[in-house]
This record gives structure tokens, C-alpha cells and sequence, in this order.
């Protein structure tokens, strides 16, 4: 049958309050071409993933966040297995989308960018794609970007506001950044070390507390910073990049960081590899594409295969 499969993530940000009506849109411009299913937990994820498989669905779009986009592949690697995986098609719905800001997707809301994806299919035109690394976190969980600590801890004063998005996430940023400068307490309470032994293929990284640390497979995150410049340079690797620097330090460099440009800093293990293993002195929690997942001590990252995604 083929066609294309929408996956509705009802939380994102994006979709709460137009969830039901946006399952209708989205059906009327699919029309014969495909159909929406709304995934309201993990498991309706796994449903909708063997339903897609029998279909033979041909592209798979993603109606959320990052989030939604590691849930999804995570669920949909389960049941595919070794079977490629459909074309994917990241629709902006989330808190955080820096996914398909990364593969530079086209813009609009995800009924615009559907629209054209269909259109383009039924005049028979090739879609614009491009392919990235998947990152395998403790052999189950997929996406492309991990970080524990001052991201984590950013990323919960974020969740925490009142309202979330590009304006409210750039002023925390700015408050983090004269917190810095002056040393208060909103730069101490989010730049904590973590304490870990970190191994990048076979190789031991030279700092045992991280302030900052990055593994990831697409070269852009949240706001347009690009601290892992090095994520397309060689395929089947990704950037890693972290160590001690002070949160003044770093201030320092906010603009390189920001263009993706290497910081210089001797405090900063700056690199590319295949295999990582992070050995937490401490239960912590990590993130891996926006979603803040549960305690490890323990954390093993590989790169299991390479995905397509549709740019519009």
C-alpha cells in the first residue's frame, strides 16, 4: 500500500489544545494517500509502528518535537528491526524543534509542510532529503543529540516557565549569561559538574567533571548554536565535545559556539568518534534530543545506522 504515515504526538506543545482538529486536517489533505494516528503514549507508538510496517508506509512524518522525533524512532526501530526505516518528516509541533531546523526543513505549520510533501508525491516529484547518523543510547534509545548536566539543568528551568518558545527559551539564555558574568546564583545552580569517566573508542577524555558536554549527529541545537560543528564531517561519527571550562569561559565563547567554530579552550576535549562509554560517579539524568530520560550511571552510544529525512 505505501503511502505516507502521520504519527500525532497530542502532548507537544504544538498539538495540545488542536490535537483532535489537526488529526482531521491532517486526514483531509492526505486523503487516499496515507493516514494519522495519534500516539498518546509509548505503546500506541509500537501499535501504530506495526501497522505502518504491514502497510509498507513509504514515509513516516512526525507531528511533534525533538522529542516526539526520538520516541518515534526509538518505538519504530523496535518493531522494524533491520528493515529500513520509512523517510522521515520532522513537522515543527514541540517545544523544541532544532531536529528539522538541523536538516533545514522547510517552514510552516505541519498541515502547510504536509500539503506540499503530498502535493509533491501525487505530481510524481523526487522530495528533497538528506540523511544524518542515528545515535544509540544503552543499545534501545535513538536520536541525534545527548547531553547530561548544565543541559539538563537548563533544559528544567526551561520546562519549568510559565510558557515555553524561542523568545521565552533566548531570555533564560540572557539571564544565564549575565548570571555568569556576575557569578549569581542562576549561573552556579545550572553550570553543576558532573563527575564521570568518559571513554570516546578506546580513548580515555582527560577531565573528570563536566560543566558542558555534547555528543550528537546534527551539527545545530535550540536557538541556532552549532556547538557540535563536527557532526557531518565523517559518516557513521559523531561530535563529542565537553569538559570542566568555567561558566565565565565559556561566556567567553558564545560566539564561536554559536557559529560553530572550535572555542580553542584547552579546557574543552574537542573530537569525533564512533563508540562512547560514560561512566557517571553518581545516578544522573541525561537528555537526548529535548527529552530529559531517567538516571544512569552507566551510558554506552553508538551509531547503528544512518535515517533519510524529507526537507519539503
Amino acid at each position: 500500500m505505501g503511502g505516507i504515515g502521520v504519527v500525532v504526538n497530542p502532548h507537544a506543545k504544538g498539538n495540545r489544545t488542536v490535537a483532535p482538529d489537526r488529526e482531521r486536517r491532517m486526514s483531509e489533505i492526505l486523503g487516499s494517500d496515507g493516514v494519522v494516528r495519534v500516539t498518546p503514549n509509548l505503546a500506541a507508538i509500537g501499535d501504530v509502528a506495526r501497522e505502518f510496517a504491514e502497510r509498507g508506509v513509504d514515509i513516516l512524518a512526525v507531528c511533534g518535537g525533538d522529542g516526539s522525533d526520538h520516541c518515534t524512532l526509538t518505538e519504530f526501530h523496535k518493531v522494524y528491526g533491520d528493515r529500513p526505516l520509512p523517510v522521515l518528516l520532522p513537522l515543527r509541533a514541540g517545544t523544541i524543534n532544532y531536529i528539522a531546523d538541523a536538516t533545514a526543513g522547510r517552514r510552516g505549520t505541519p498541515e502547510q509542510v504536509l500539503a506540499r510533501v503530498v502535493r509533491d508525491e501525487r505530481r510524481g516529484h523526487t522530495h528533497v532529503t538528506t540523511e544524518r547518523d542515528v545515535l544509540r543510547v544503552n543499545g534501545t534509545e535513538l536520536g541525534f543529540l545527548l547531553s547530561f548536566g548544565t543541559a539538563v539543568n537548563f533544559l528544567r528551568t526551561y520546562y519549568a516557565l510559565d510558557r515555553q518558545g524561542p523568545w521565552q527559551a533566548t531570555k533564560l539564555l540572557s539571564k544565564m549569561i549575565l548570571s555568569a558574568m556576575f557569578g549569581t546564583h542562576i549561573s552556579r545552580a545550572v553550570f553543576q559538574a558532573v563527575e564521570a569517566d568518559i571513554d570516546c573508542d578506546g580513548d580515555a577524555l582527560p577531565f573528570r567533571l563536566f560543566t558542558f558536554f555534547f555528543a550528537g549527529t546534527v551539527d545545530q541545537i535550540a536557538l541556532g548554536f552549532k556547538p557540535t560543528y563536527l557532526a557531518l564531517r565523517k559518516r557513521g561519527f559523531f561530535h563529542v565535545i565537553g569538559g570542566p571550562i568555567p561558566a565565565r569561559r565559556l561566556i567567553r565563547r558564545v560566539v564561536r559556539v554559536y557559529r560553530g567554530f572550535p572555542t580553542g579552550e584547552p579546557e574543552l576535549y574537542d573530537s569525533f568518534g564512533q563508540r562512547l562509554s560514560i561512566d557517571f560517579a553518581r545516578s544522573t539524568h541525561i537528555m537526548l534530543d529535548g527529552d530529559i530520560l531517567e538516571p544512569v550511571v552507566r551510558c554506552e552510544v553508538d551509531v547503528p545506522f544512518r535515517v533519510t529525512l524529507i526537507r519539503g
